[in-house]
């Protein structure tokens, strides 16, 4: 019978290899649900310039997609938690003190709950006005996900930034450093849409790139332990 012992090292090794495979599912698993999101679920409710009683009730009719497809935003935008342990322990390597990876673990929390939390917000609007209240109102709560997202947008500026600086010290990929440098002042101006509608596509095309981003630094990573 032999006995295989994992030295700690190994150990730390496997563990910061499967939190960076948690980056890899959080980019691919927000891009899928986005666009299954914009081409199933959406289309089923409202849109500008619609009657808003008309609005509240297709999004009703369609509750039961409207349920679904924030239950699967809901997971998928929370697997980025997975991905701070490998955020943790890579930003220590750089920075010893621990301002960097405090920074980001902290930054990304708040963005791993801000816009995941905009679908149960929208689940408590369908569910008041399935048992009687206005459905009216489900007009103006369409808005809480790009407002959410809008939010988010501001921590995810200290969450991107605190890796970049982390791959600066590293010295490596430095494709990703430049991205993410060109990321941050497009994640400011799209956290204006919460009082500027018309910066909306910049919000929106800004949190593609980051999801985008967030997976190639996970796979970096993986190919660069």
């Amino acid at each position: 019978m032999t006995t295989i012992l994992r030295t700690p090292a190994a150990t730390g090794t496997t563990l910061s290899r499967t939190s960076a495979r948690f980056g890899l599912a959080f980019s691919v698993g927000q891009v899928g649900v986005m666009v299954a999101m914009a081409t199933l679920v959406l289309p089923r409710g409202g849109r500008l310039g619609m009657d808003p009683t008309e609005w509240g009730q297709r999004v009703l009719d369609a509750e039961q997609w409207f349920r679904l497809g924030n239950y699967v935003f809901l997971l998928a935008g929370m697997l980025l938690l997975g991905f701070l342990g490998v955020v943790h322990e890579r930003l220590r390597r750089v920075d010893p003190s621990g301002v960097l990876s405090t920074v980001a673990v902290g930054a990304g929390v708040v963005v791993s709950f801000v816009w995941p939390y905009a679908a149960i917000l929208h689940d408590v609007a369908i569910e008041a006005a399935g048992t009687g209240a206005d459905p009216r109102m489900l007009a103006g709560w369409d808005s809480v996900a790009p407002y959410s997202l809008a939010f988010s947008a501001v921590p995810r500026i200290f969450f991107v930034g605190a890796l970049v600086l982390g791959l600066r010290r590293a010295g490596t990929a430095p494709r990703l450093q430049r991205v993410g440098v060109a990321l941050l002042p497009l994640f400011l101006v799209g956290s204006a849409t919460l009082v500027l509608g018309a910066a909306f596509p910049v919000l929106a095309l800004s949190t593609l790139a980051y999801e985008i981003w967030v997976g190639a630094l996970a796979w970096h990573w993986l190919r660069h332990d």
